[in-house]
């Protein structure tokens, strides 16, 4: 009977320490979606990933592209991804429209909006005001488009009216470049590269970005629920760790970010991607976070973002600040500053 109990309890043991092990396992593998195709503004994932930020934190993480920011919310809403990358305006709709599935930013990595009005230095539109009676590459369903009265409200030109031409993406610019359209909306890590891989050159493109008329919003952010941030809260705080450093090595060393993509794509175009990543470092390393460092969020200026964000998608609710945005997971202060 005694050696029974003893088979017994050995064999109770090894099934827990292979339970544990198992679920261990599972709760560190990470899948990351980013917003779009991998392209150079998502170098910082792949250089943590390169130099192991990740790993040191016990975690397995795997980064795979994503199809727009609204899908990413739904897939990481819906658990197949544990994180995403997504636009902070998305995420505040995606949670007002979807209160079962509640999302929350735990890291900002845009510290100011890429969405502008791209057009050619040619074609003299410099301002809102100049865009009146103008074609323009968007339409419904893109966030340039919803978020456009904020601009012109910004701006203090709510009565230019433009003529908006809904197309696929990949058409802005080649209409833009045929001139079946005056200019074309969206961020400009996106658009811009795009237009230099028709052959445009940098210096015959004109942004008229949103933050240059007082729209003061985040960009992208590192979200996931907050039903796995509340039962993961070491699993967050390791991705966060990681990304954050894979974010300051970036901004340090962008060829040496690029050199790490291209091992992932070697039929990258370097001087484009270099391109890219510059706008998207710019994006990320404001005046703001020079001097206060990454991911410090003003309340204010979230409660003002939200407010904005409110009016554009004209939602039902307006969301407090803590149900977006949590900085409980950030590592210390002195490890995001960019020094």
């Amino acid at each position: 009977m005694r050696l029974l109990n003893k088979s017994i309890c050995n064999l109770i043991c090894c099934s827990f320490v292979f339970l544990s092990f198992f679920s261990y396992g599972q709760s560190k593998d990470i899948k990351i979606m980013l917003d779009w195709v991998v392209q150079g503004t998502h170098a910082p994932f792949f250089v943590a990933l390169d130099k192991g930020y990740f790993s040191k934190s016990g975690l397995n993480v795997s980064i795979e592209a994503g199809k727009g920011a609204a899908n990413t919310a739904v897939s990481v809403a819906s658990g197949v991804y544990q994180f995403g990358w997504v636009d902070f305006p998305t995420m505040i709709k995606f949670n007002t429209e979807h209160p079962e599935s509640q999302l929350i930013a735990v890291y900002i990595s845009f510290d100011e909006t890429p969405l502008s009005i791209i057009t050619l230095k040619s074609s003299n539109l410099k301002k809102p005001a100049d865009l009146e009676g103008k074609k323009i590459a968007g339409g419904p369903g893109f966030a340039i488009y919803d978020t456009f009265p904020i601009f012109l409200k910004a701006a203090r030109a709510e009565n230019v009216k433009v003529n908006w031409v809904s197309v696929q993406p990949q058409l802005f610019g080649p209409m833009m470049v045929r001139k079946e359209v005056d200019a074309m909306g969206g961020f400009t890590n996106s658009m811009i590269p795009a237009l230099l891989d028709l052959g445009i050159s940098l210096n015959d493109v004109q942004a008229i970005k949103y933050s240059d008329f007082g729209v003061d919003l985040y960009g992208l952010t590192l979200v996931t629920t907050k039903k796995f941030a509340d039962e993961n809260p070491d699993i967050v705080k390791g991705v966060v760790s990681g990304l954050n450093k894979g974010t300051i090595d970036t901004i340090k060393d962008p060829q040496a970010a690029i050199d790490v993509l291209k091992k992932k794509d070697s039929m990258m175009k370097d001087n484009v991607e270099k391109i890219r990543l510059d706008i998207a470092n710019g994006l990320t390393n404001t005046k703001w976070v020079q001097k206060n460092g990454l991911s410090v969020v003003p309340i204010d200026r979230m409660k003002k973002m939200i407010g904005l964000v409110v009016d554009a998608y004209q939602l039902k609710k307006t969301p407090s600040p803590e149900t977006e945005y949590s900085d409980k997971y950030l590592p210390p202060l002195s490890e995001r500053q960019i020094k």
